[in-house]
């Protein structure tokens, strides 16, 4: 994953304005990383490859310096514009004396977060693309992923499909008066890219209202921003430091986003570690049965809530995977966590390559996952992903191998109409993505809509559709409710008529 830095490519003229076109493969650049964050670890750097830039000026300290010189430490590249073939800063990016993008977290925290984010977001998809054996698509309007590191004061981060980008926000703690970035963290760049690319293999997992599509699309997010970590080797030692190897322990891989969990603990009173833990004992319960919102230490249908249950199945399995590796095949800890992060990685990019489309279960998925294990990857991790499964509830005991409810591959939108006990939204129309080989001679009498009413009641009864007025003009600000969490919905007017969409933003 490494490679050797490129020195930059000078243009010698004397006076020159503008940077050297960029060759079409671009520069190898030395860049700030933290696979965590600081609570964790100090930062680190990685190799980026294929980074153009564009806009940059080269000057010295005087304007009639000789063209010699010009090779000397004394020239400086001024602020450019950086990008790759897939992914853009929405920056403008000064490198340090040494043409590489270093800074110290400290004292140059902008400078820090533009480079951290804009690394973890190329290094990410790369990671994911190169399992996956292709482009992962995106489905923004761009063919690239635009990064806006530091998009003002929000204690957030989140994707958005309308303006085709991840974002991250800055925040002052109360309580120990310190500045937080979330484009500083690793693990909540790659979650967002995590959400990119999923929207990206499978758009239509965000235009679906039940649970179970956003609880996995959470756990997709949370799981990449896990394999990231599990292949930096020094997270890697600290782990295995922190367990001996013993995953059912909690650590450092386990604990999702360390520095914004105590930040948001600070900020609401509450005494929090971490955003998420994947080491958890949540299991699958009927969603009727659940509250949408609860204490974090409590299960809802909320969508990152409801994504621990999947998570937790697939940590299980892990934590087994890491014992073999050591036990059986002599690793130390710190290599089984690394190794088994690699086996992940191809098990999620095979297992999305047929992932079931549209509306899906959790059981679906994770007989999809099962069957890219069998398929693909020789079956050596089969028993533990059962034990996972069966153990979180997703999967029923004693269910056979060769069980093949992957979930629909040719989808087809189906609209309901919300006729009856909803408010303001009653007679709005709503439109999901069902299995095409069912069809109805009336959809909206089927067992889909009459889910897709239930769904829609329990989101409307929550408080997480957004109601507006006709010709009220909506921008991305009113997408997120008064915490900062975007809404699940918006109605939008179409030829006067109320119609409920799904919103595109998610963190």
């Amino acid at each position: 994953m490494i490679n050797s830095v490129s020195s930059p490519n000078f243009n010698f003229s004397v006076q020159s304005t503008a940077a050297p076109a960029a060759a079409p493969q671009g520069e190898t650049i030395k860049f700030s990383y933290n696979s965590q964050d600081r609570l964790v670890k100090s930062a680190d750097t990685v190799d980026v490859s294929g980074v153009r830039r564009e806009g940059a000026s080269l000057s010295t300290e005087r304007d009639n310096t000789s063209v010699f010189r010009r090779l000397l430490k004394w020239v400086r590249r001024e602020g450019a514009s950086l990008s790759t073939e897939r992914v853009k800063l929405d920056a403008s990016l000064k490198p340090n004396a040494e043409g590489e993008y270093v800074f110290d977290q400290e004292t140059q925290p902008k400078s820090f977060t533009a480079a951290h984010s804009f690394a973890s977001v190329v290094n990410t998809l790369k990671m994911f693309e190169e399992a996956y054996g292709q482009k992962v698509p995106w489905a923004t309007r761009s063919e690239q992923l635009t990064v806006v590191p530091d998009g003002g004061e929000m204690l957030n981060a989140y994707y958005s499909r309308d303006e085709g980008s991840v974002n991250f926000f800055h925040f002052l703690d109360p309580f120990t008066n310190e500045m937080i970035y979330s484009g500083q963290s690793g693990e909540a760049v790659s979650h967002e890219v995590g959400h990119a690319m999923l929207d990206g293999l499978r758009p239509d997992y965000l235009m679906a209202w039940s649970p179970d599509p956003g609880g996995f699309h959470e756990h997709f997010a949370d799981m990449t921003g896990f394999l990231m970590a599990t292949q930096d080797d020094a997270t890697c030692e600290i782990v295995a430091k922190e367990t001996g190897g013993d995953l059912t322990k909690d650590n450092s891989l386990s604990y999702t986003a360390e520095e914004l969990g105590v930040a948001i603990g600070n900020s609401s009173g509450t005494d929090r570690k971490f955003i998420r833990n994947a080491n958890n004992d949540f299991k699958w319960q009927d969603p009727s049965t659940l509250p949408h919102h609860a204490p974090p230490d409590q299960l809802s249908t909320e969508m990152h809530s409801w994504s621990q249950v999947y998570t937790g199945a697939m940590y299980d399995a892990f934590t087994k995977m890491v014992k073999r590796g050591m036990e059986e095949e002599g690793m130390t800890a710190a290599q089984a966590i690394k190794d088994c992060g690699a086996q992940f990685i191809e098990l999620y990019a095979h297992t999305m390559k047929e992932a079931p489309r549209g509306d899906f279960s959790y059981k679906q998925m994770a007989n999809c996952m099962l069957r890219a294990d069998r398929e693909y990857m020789g079956g050596k991790n089969q028993t533990f992903l059962r034990e996972g499964f069966i153990g979180r509830n997703i999967l029923p005991g004693g269910m056979s191998v060769q069980s093949h409810d992957y979930g629909a591959q040719v989808v087809r939108p189906m609209t309901v109409s919300l006729d009856g006990d909803f408010g303001m939204f009653s007679g709005a129309k709503v439109q999901t993505y069902v299995d095409a080989e069912k069809m109805y001679v009336n959809d909206s009498q089927s067992s889909e809509a009459k889910e897709l009413r239930q769904n829609m009641k329990r989101l409307i009864d929550a408080g997480r559709i957004l109601y507006t007025e006709p010709n009220q003009k909506i921008e991305t600000k009113d997408l997120f409710d008064n915490k900062g969490v975007p809404y699940a919905g918006v109605v939008r007017w179409v030829d006067g008529n109320m119609v409920i969409e799904r919103n595109t933003i998610i963190n």
